[in-house]
């Protein structure tokens, strides 16, 4: 019985998906590569096939492909395949709410097995940020589809989904305290809590993300653009009210946006009786890339089977932020300067916000890993030393980071609002790019959409008329 939880976990490993085998050594399988290629040329289709490859047809929900879910999905979105990123996001919804399920549902000692593991060798779980995106993407593909009763739901289902994000986070979480609570009790407590709440083992991960520090925090799990383009919606839409609250809110975050004080201060004269009176074009600008994580190990203290000290240790994630595509996006006129566009929601901020969240918690799940599997080469060491052997080989194999993220989202969303011309024709300028936009006349308003992930992508746009 002594290495039941080790036997389970090797089976666990060595069992699964070579995937997720893979994963737990540093080898990616997948062809993430060159699906990143293809989106950064502005290939968005092939980005999104590609993507959609790696899909297991023969399972209903593929739960082992969630990035790849979601990256097909807002790649279908650029590639104007609104049909096609709605079924990837509702896909990529389902396994979200699969697996938070799943979660609740395991014990503490299925919980713990899977820590064993590291985060890196078990199937991608979306952040808060991803969850909230996803419902965000599927709200513009309906309106770019026309069917605005469908978009509504799903930007009330955004909404509702940041403002319940921290009760989530913390039912989630409350699994891998169980584990810990439930391993410590089945260990000596003693030396469990002198390594878990050693200050110089923080001290040490901390000194690593003291950049963490330097950026501007949004309130926990709130992205403003989701909190905005719901307030837009519903401007647009006539509810004036919920539209006022919304703007508000997006408004305290990004104070520095004239044009969503602008949008503020719109809606709140409408709600005086006269609507909105002027025909308007929103250009909303998805610009750059959004940070990236990379692996980092320390070595830690670990009083573990004895008083002796050991230094033992961990892998962590370390976030880097990426560039923009162009410092903005001019809007032009029959040659004249209407506006440019500004941020509305800095996604660095915003990632940045939940992993400084949330890091206590992988720093405490990587050291409760590490904890584990090293008792379990001492255990197995005093029985068999060839046991012993194949618990370290265990050990070095599976202590990974897991640095994977949705990386087709955005650096930050910019946003202008202008007057409807009155030939309806725009000429949109970011960087060496210029963009013709045609939009429909008989329109009450519009919104141009667009994507540009690297200076030298080629842009996606749509227009969306209501």
């Amino acid at each position: 019985m002594r290495f039941t939880i080790f036997a389970s976990l090797v089976s666990l490993l060595f069992s699964g998906c070579m995937a997720n085998l893979a994963n737990s050594i540093g080898v990616d399988l997948s062809n993430t590569l060159e699906q990143e290629k293809r989106f950064i040329a502005g290939d968005y289709a092939e980005a999104a096939a590609l993507a959609v490859e790696n899909k297991d047809k023969n399972s209903e929900l593929d739960v082992s492909n969630l990035l790849s879910m979601l990256n097909a999905g807002n790649n279908y979105l650029y590639a104007k395949d609104y049909e096609n990123s709605i079924k990837m996001l509702d896909e990529s919804e389902a396994i979200i709410k699969f697996q938070h399920e799943r979660i609740l549902a395991l014990n503490a000692g299925d919980y713990a097995a899977q820590l064993l593991l590291n985060d890196a060798a078990v199937d991608y779980k979306a952040s808060i940020t991803e969850a909230v995106m996803v419902n965000t993407y599927k709200s513009l593909d309906y309106m770019a589809l026309k069917k605005l009763d469908k978009a509504r739901v799903e930007l009330n289902r955004a909404v509702d989904r940041q403002r319940r994000a921290k009760e989530t986070y913390a039912k989630l979480i409350g699994k891998q305290k169980e584990a810990i609570a439930q391993k410590r009790r089945e260990k000596n407590p003693t030396v469990f809590d002198k390594t878990l709440n050693n200050p110089q083992v923080k001290s040490i991960a901390q000194r690593n993300y003291s950049s963490l520090r330097q950026f501007e925090a949004y309130p926990d799990f709130i992205n403003p653009f989701t909190t905005y383009l719901a307030g837009l919606f519903f401007a647009i839409d006539g509810d004036y009210s919920k539209s006022s609250s919304l703007l508000k809110e997006a408004h305290g975050m990004m104070p520095e946006n004239k044009t969503l004080e602008s949008d503020f201060e719109m809606v709140e004269k409408a709600l005086l009786g006269r609507g909105i009176q002027e025909k308007y074009v929103w250009v909303i600008y998805e610009n750059g890339l959004s940070p990236v994580k990379h692996e980092y190990k320390i070595d830690i203290p670990m009083y573990l089977v004895s008083q002796k000290i050991n230094y033992i240790g961990i892998a962590l994630p370390k976030m880097y932020t990426r560039s923009r595509a162009t410092y903005d996006m001019s809007i032009l006129s029959h040659g004249k300067l209407l506006d440019k566009t500004s941020t509305v929601a800095d996604m660095d901020r915003v990632i940045l916000t939940e992993f400084k969240y949330s890091y206590d918690d992988i720093l405490t799940r990587a050291i409760f890993s590490a904890m584990l599997k090293t008792y379990t080469q001492y255990e197995a060491k005093k029985e068999n030393g060839y046991l012993g052997l194949a618990t370290t080989v265990f050990h070095l194999l599976t202590t990974r980071a897991d640095v994977r993220l949705w990386k087709s989202l955005p650096k930050d969303f910019q946003v202008a609002r202008v007057l409807m011309p009155s030939d309806a024709k725009l000429l949109l300028k970011a960087g060496e790019h210029n963009i013709d936009i045609e939009l429909d006349k008989n329109a009450k308003h519009s919104i141009v959409y667009v994507r540009i992930p690297t200076a030298i992508s080629k842009p996606s746009f749509s227009i969306i008329n209501f």
